[in-house]
């Protein structure tokens, strides 16, 4: 990662890193969309580079910071090597819709019992993100909101392609 400056790895500042050999793998597991459809982790086998961004209905952070991943998701759209998918401790999207636009595109999935977030991802805060490789394990977390659309961020993110 020495394309990246000391500044733009203060904004981004992972608080944890893995490399190949001591990753965790994510096992498959499923989830309901925003239309109520199951989604597995593994219909994402496609893509080189998964964002898992977990948080809850309840989180003032969380909230604050759906515009910057929103705009995340749109800057993504073209790449098919990277994909985002939140995760919302909440029952559905009646429980959050109000916090974000109209005709949302992003891929929201909804764990009421959060067995995903705390049983696989061991996550103890919100929001917390995941930065998942081909072979779905985990190589970097982020503890706190970002700002997940800025340049230094995508920069980091094709380091690991």
């Amino acid at each position: 990662m020495s394309h990246l400056t000391k500044m733009q790895l203060a904004v981004i500042a992972p608080d944890y890193v893995s490399d190949v050999n001591t990753a965790k793998q994510i096992n498959d597991f499923k989830l309901k969309d925003i239309n109520g459809r199951i989604i597995w982790l593994s219909q994402f086998s496609s893509v080189d580079i998964l964002i898992i961004n977990i948080w809850s209905a309840g989180c003032p952070v969380c909230r604050t910071e759906i515009p910057s991943i929103t705009e995340l998701d749109k800057r993504l759209a073209h790449n098919s090597r990277i994909a985002l998918v939140t995760i919302a401790v909440a029952d559905s999207f009646d429980d959050v819709a109000a916090y974000f636009p109209k005709g949302t595109n992003l891929r929201i999935l909804f764990d009421a019992k959060n067995r995903v977030g705390e049983g696989i991802f061991k996550t103890t805060k919100y929001p917390e993100t995941f930065i998942l490789d081909k072979q779905r394990r985990i190589r970097a977390r982020f503890d706190g909101s970002r700002q997940w659309h800025s340049d230094a961020f995508l920069t980091y993110l094709n380091s690991f392609l």
